[in-house]
């Protein structure tokens, strides 16, 4: 039969249920130490008023004054007549010391019967008393769990066993035989088992004191942290494969091939001329910037191979004068670099267009201070900024617009 918390709760209820103040307990130590009927002590019927209390205490604490009584027991004897004298004079507490002569203290049937003696141990007897409980507890939960386990080994016996007859004696044998390793014993109780662990625990942190002391030495002969990181590190790196590299080369420094013709060679020596003015570290011209912000954005953007190199090769610089200059681009402010973009698209768009939306630096410079007076949202924008500027018409001037925001949106996206 399995215990449940229904076969528990009317041993909680009055645990629960109950609540004593400390007059109470107060109350039931006093009647239990003095051991007599308080009214009998104080010569006093049942019924005696406040007056009647009062001089009968006056009279026994004459009497047992330890000054004026030089008995042994005059001391306690005075400490009592005191606590009797609080329990009569309050009507509530003499109420409750008569239904203690009534009904007589709490027996030990009630839980108030030990709670109270609880309260009168040490702390070390306190401790003894609930490792008592506790072993017993453990004891006869040790018991249920064989019992359980029998009762299952049985049930499982009999489906394994079923339509066969056999000797019960055997069948108890064999459970025995086979559940001997757990039958309580008494090497498992919970006093052996704190035993047991705390001789265990206090050599394990032997043990650990003893490696923490021998610890620096040892540290100090070995590799340090670091180092053990660093081997490793290495040891991985060498047995991961290696990557093939690719290299692209090109050729530098040709020279244009030898002719007869004249006219040819003055044309190669001009050429050869502004190659090595220009490979010489020579200034860049408007022309050769806006050719080289269409190249790199293009015709060669990031992650061409050897794009510095094809770059150089066009422009007739050294790849290293072309990243200097890319470098120099990039930090640029943006007003002169939209003008560099515009001038770049200038260039590349035909003949007849740009003759028509082509701007001076002049309009540019106007165009701009124009679009910082008249923000979005003012009305009528694009007249204004075209009668701001002179020499634009109002298409002319919403063409420019969308033209140096597109080229904005390109440059922001590459980088």
């Amino acid at each position: 039969m399995r215990v449940t918390f229904l076969h528990l709760l009317p041993i909680f209820v009055p645990l629960i249920s109950c609540q004593w103040t400390s007059e109470d307990l107060a109350l039931y130590d006093l009647v239990e130490e003095v051991g007599v009927n308080f009214y009998e002590w104080f010569d006093i019927p049942r019924d005696a008023t406040s007056n009647q209390v009062k001089k009968a205490y006056r009279k026994l604490t004459l009497e047992w004054h330890p000054d004026r009584n030089s008995a042994p027991e005059a001391t306690e004897k005075f400490r009592q007549v005191a606590g009797i004298y609080e329990v009569l004079k309050t009507t509530e507490l003499r109420e409750k010391y008569d239904n203690i002569l009534e009904n007589g203290l709490p027996s030990w049937r009630q839980p108030l019967y030990y709670y109270r003696r609880m309260r009168k141990l040490t702390w070390y007897e306190g401790i003894l008393v609930l490792l008592f409980i506790g072993t017993i507890a453990h004891y006869l939960m040790m018991w249920a769990a064989y019992f359980e386990k029998t009762l299952v080994y049985k049930q499982n016996f009999k489906k394994s066993r079923k339509g066969k007859k056999e000797d019960p004696a055997e069948i108890e044998k064999q459970m025995k035989e086979d559940l001997v390793d757990f039958l309580p014993k008494y090497s498992e109780l919970l006093p052996i088992i704190l035993a047991k662990g705390t001789v265990t625990l206090c050599k394990n942190l032997f043990l650990t004191a003893k490696d923490a002391m021998a610890k620096p030495e040892e540290i100090d002969e070995g590799p340090t942290e670091e180092e053990l990181a660093q081997q490793r590190r290495q040891q991985r790196a060498a047995a991961a494969p290696q990557q093939p590299e690719f290299k692209f080369e090109v050729a530098q420094g040709l020279k244009a091939v030898s002719t007869n013709d004249p006219e040819m060679e003055k044309k190669y020596a001009a050429e050869n001329e502004v190659v090595s003015q220009k490979q010489s570290g020579s200034s860049w011209t408007p022309d050769e910037l806006a050719h080289l912000v269409r190249l790199s954005t293009e015709k060669y953007p990031a992650g061409t191979p050897n794009r510095w190199e094809q770059m150089g090769r066009v422009l007739n610089r050294t790849p290293e004068d072309v990243i200097a200059m890319a470098g120099k681009m990039k930090q640029m402010k943006q007003e002169d670099y939209t003008k560099l973009l515009m001038s770049s698209i200038q260039q590349s768009v035909p003949s007849e267009e740009k003759s028509e939306d082509d701007w001076s630096q002049s309009e540019q410079k106007a165009f701009e201070l124009a679009l910082q007076k008249y923000p979005k949202g003012t009305e009528e924008r694009w007249e204004r900024i075209s009668e701001e500027i002179g020499t634009k018409t109002k298409k002319q001037v919403m063409v420019r617009f969308k033209q140096l925001a597109e080229m904005i949106r390109k440059k922001k996206a590459e980088n």
